[in-house]
């Protein structure tokens, strides 16, 4: 519609929505969700109910997922496709629905990829899931009016993979969270209050040195990398304590610090902290580590920077996320882990000029409100 500066209505279509928040997807919804709808554009979103139950086979989780998608598709094409209303896809896991609207309803789709884990990252197993995940991804890549991106690095990689580059939008997101932004406006003095309380749980009397790491801790996140990056550390910081904050491949994860003979170091409490103590982890720290050698935005890195605190990635970061305002290693070697952390750990003056470059780059470059904007304008390039 010539003129349309955004759409009329949003479909969005993402299975993770508040209040079970429980990775990075929720994270995003719980963020972006609220921003739309500030904008005025009445929002209608579809989304999942309730955790999937561990217990839960692969194939009903599957099938439930399945049912989820035709039943949303068909409340959204029995709506009809009103002039300048969009669909908004997030993920595979809501790739049939838009397949559908797309297909049926000739409504214009909007595909949300936050990742593409389970088949670009590193070491990613091949099986007949991953290949039905790939399958559907392509399939709402081809049928979509626009393809939004979280970062350059993940556009790149699915030119590369034969998506369309025309029809790539990226759209960085925001950092602003409630709790993220009362700390970062601590006075120094309960900013220190705060930091000591948290190191008194890992460093005895709370002296020593404290590297933080948060995500799921599996290999493509650099947790192993990180492990393995301990000993060389060791050898003249005798008083260091790494924290490792989440869940995934936990016995793969406490074998390898056994293997390592790190165990006295290295503290994993194998469960994810809600928002408010992973921040005030994240305040603590000497240096956050977020090694990771596959990473479509890496929201963590984003968020400890916004605290101010120096942080080091790894190689899987697209380096525009980050900017000046991170150490991004160029491999994903433990030795070179080592390296850029002892030189935070034993540098207060680079420290700290990281920690003020990183809050600079975050606050000039990142906001949900911003983010919701972009979003919204990409929409009304296909609204009808």
């Amino acid at each position: 519609m010539p003129g349309l500066t955004r759409p009329r209505r949003c479909h969005v279509v993402c299975t993770e929505v508040p209040p079970h928040v429980v990775g990075g997807l929720g994270r995003y919804a719980e963020r972006i969700l609220p921003a739309l709808r500030d904008s005025g554009v009445p929002i209608e979103v579809y989304g999942v109910t309730g955790r999937p139950r561990q217990a839960d086979r692969p194939l009903r989780r599957i099938a439930g997922l399945v049912a989820f998608n035709v039943r949303v598709a068909a409340r959204i094409l029995r709506a009809g496709g009103r002039s300048g209303a969009v669909v908004a896809v997030h993920d595979w896991m809501g790739c049939i629905a838009g397949i559908l609207c797309r297909s049926a309803g000739r409504m214009p789709v909007v595909f949300h990829v936050h990742t593409c884990e389970h088949n670009t990252a590193p070491g990613a197993r091949r099986t007949a899931v991953t290949a039905g995940i790939t399958a559907l991804e392509n399939a709402m890549a081809r049928l979509a009016s626009l393809i939004v991106v979280p970062s350059a690095g993940m556009r790149d990689e699915l030119v590369a993979r034969g998506w369309p580059p025309g029809r790539l939008r990226v759209v960085p997101h925001g950092f602003e969270d409630p709790e993220l932004v009362r700390l970062a406006g601590l006075s120094g003095a309960e900013r220190d209050r705060l930091r000591a309380k948290v190191r008194a749980g890992y460093l005895p009397g709370g002296a020593g040195r404290l590297v933080v790491f948060a995500g799921r801790l599996s290999s493509h996140k650099g947790v192993h990398t990180l492990i393995k990056a301990v000993p060389a550390l060791l050898r003249e910081r005798g008083d260091l304590r790494v924290v490792l904050v989440g869940s995934g491949d936990d016995a793969e994860v406490a074998r390898l610090i056994e293997r390592e003979g790190v165990g006295e170091h290295v503290v994993a409490g194998y469960r994810f902290l809600d928002p408010p103590e992973v921040f005030a982890h994240f305040l603590a720290a000497d240096v956050c580590a977020f090694p990771s050698s596959y990473e479509p935005f890496g929201l963590v890195a984003v968020e400890a920077m916004a605290l101010g605190r120096p942080v080091v990635v790894g190689p899987g970061y697209s380096p525009e996320v980050v900017g000046d305002g991170a150490v991004r290693c160029r491999t994903g070697e433990p030795e070179e882990l080592a390296a850029a952390l002892a030189r935070c750990l034993d540098d207060p003056e680079h420290a700290a000029g990281l920690a003020r470059r990183g809050a600079e780059h975050v606050r000039a470059r990142y906001s949900w409100a911003r983010t919701a904007e972009t979003t919204l304008a990409a929409y009304a390039e296909v609204a009808r």
